[in-house]
């Protein structure tokens, strides 16, 4: 058995995609079933990053280094999540010299174009969005009217609804 990252087209991806579950872009699966092996051959035919995770990630090491625990793939995930959680909010004791974590170390992701991905990240991106909270939805509505405006692909479209007018 063999486990691979996966790394998602849209790193800011946070959901399922091929029964696989992503977390800001990454997601690991096991080609132990047939399940698993086709995902990971669904995720090479789409462009996804597919390498063998046998080895630590930089962020699980950077999490050994911070926490001295070994690293969880399912729990904390990047070093600022290490730090903002070590502790539950006091300041690390690895010495440092840093307090808590108060701001994000990356800005904002840009804003997602449909145009730069297939139909089926796009969709998978819809999918993630789906009944979270009136941010989501205003990312889905938003996304929407980026393809109405744009490609008019119709599956993507029928998610809201709407399709493309004809002539346009």
């Amino acid at each position: 058995m063999t486990t691979y990252k996966i790394e998602a087209p849209v790193r800011s991806f946070t959901g399922e995609s091929a029964g696989v579950h992503f977390n800001k872009g990454t997601g690991y699966v096991d080609d132990s079933t047939k399940g698993g092996r086709g995902a990971v051959e669904y995720f090479r035919r789409h462009g996804y990053g597919v390498a063998p995770a046998d080895e630590l990630t930089e962020e699980e090491r950077v999490q050994e280094l911070v926490t001295g625990t070994p690293a969880q793939r399912d729990g904390v995930t990047s070093p600022a999540e290490a730090l903002t959680n070590l502790g539950h909010g006091s300041a690390p004791s690895v010495g440092f010299g840093m307090g808590v974590q108060t701001e994000p170390i990356n800005p904002a992701a840009p804003e997602y174009d449909p145009a730069k991905y297939n139909q089926d990240d796009v969709l998978a991106y819809l999918d993630s969005l789906v009944g979270k909270d009136s941010d989501s939805d205003a990312e889905f509505a938003r996304v929407i009217a980026a393809e109405r405006d744009g490609k008019k692909r119709k599956a993507i479209l029928a998610r809201s609804g709407q399709t493309p007018e004809v002539g346009k």
